[in-house]
């Protein structure tokens, strides 16, 4: 009776055993949490929000967006190098690229089926670059800038008050717009350049050493949204939308613009002691 008892429990344990093995297989297959979407972007450099880099662009609206968003979207930007205004529309259009995360709303631009999405949580105040010694000093309205030529860059979205005929436009075509611009004002070739927002040049005369004269521009510039290739999906559209509606919630764009601001403010160079 032991023995057939011993034989009985035996037999218990291994068929135990062999209905345990396949579920401890299954447990040890299990396979890794689902990787995150790539999403790749593209980008025009625009400091401090893009700063061009060796092999991938850096900056405040990137970090913002690296940190803010793509977690709630359970997304990973892949973000392209700087291009220029003209080739950012066409690689969204064609879907090259699939979302820029600041971008004019046109009639152009709607035309090639880019899609604007979510409301508008980053506008910018234009303003025009120029000399110290220029004689513009205020602009109030566009006759104030009938004999100035201004430079901006091609393909890039203007407020009406800037594309009265009286003023006359130099455009660039290059992704270094903004160094472009302010060489051809350093030598004359232009007497003021447009800027979507007062940081860029800025920023450009705090790492240059070069002095400049902000002027304000009396009209706000175009409202910018998050805009999309034709090709991405719906899903993508809808999870972008919710996220930013929460991520651009109580301001927090706007620690991010200080702290670059900031950042440059302690990485200038010390003026020179005028006594």
């Amino acid at each position: 009776m032991a023995l057939s008892a011993r034989l009985r429990s035996m037999t218990g344990w291994c068929a135990a055993a062999v209905f345990a093995m396949p579920f401890a297989g299954a447990r040890a297959q299990r396979p890794a949490p689902d990787a995150p979407e790539i999403v790749k972007v593209g980008v025009f450099a625009m400091t401090p929000y893009v700063i061009a880099g060796d092999n991938v662009p850096h900056g405040l609206l990137i970090d913002f967006f690296d940190r803010e968003i793509a977690p709630r979207m359970g997304v990973r930007f892949q973000w392209e190098r700087p291009m220029t205004m003209a080739r950012l529309e066409n690689s969204l259009a064609s879907g090259r690229v699939m979302f820029t995360p600041i971008l004019a709303r046109t009639a152009a631009r709607e035309k090639a089926r880019i899609r604007f999405v979510g409301g508008v949580h980053i506008r910018l105040d234009p303003c025009l670059a120029v000399l110290p010694d220029s004689p513009l000093r205020d602009v109030a309205t566009p006759a104030d800038l009938a004999n100035v030529t201004v430079g901006w860059v091609q393909a890039g979205a203007l407020p009406a008050f800037m594309l009265d005929k009286r003023i006359k436009l130099d455009r660039v075509g290059s992704v270094d717009w903004t160094n472009a611009n302010l060489e051809k004002l350093k030598l004359g070739r232009i007497g003021a350049a447009y800027f979507s927002n007062p940081y860029t040049p800025q920023f450009f005369a705090a790492r240059t050493g070069t002095p400049l004269r902000l002027i304000s521009v009396p009209v706000k510039g175009p409202p910018l949204y998050g805009a999309f290739s034709p090709k991405a999906s719906s899903s993508l559209q809808q999870r972008y939308e919710r996220a930013a509606e929460e991520a651009f919630a109580n301001d927090r764009f706007s620690s991010y613009l200080h702290k670059a601001v900031l950042a440059q403010v302690l990485s200038a160079p010390p003026k020179a002691d005028a006594r």
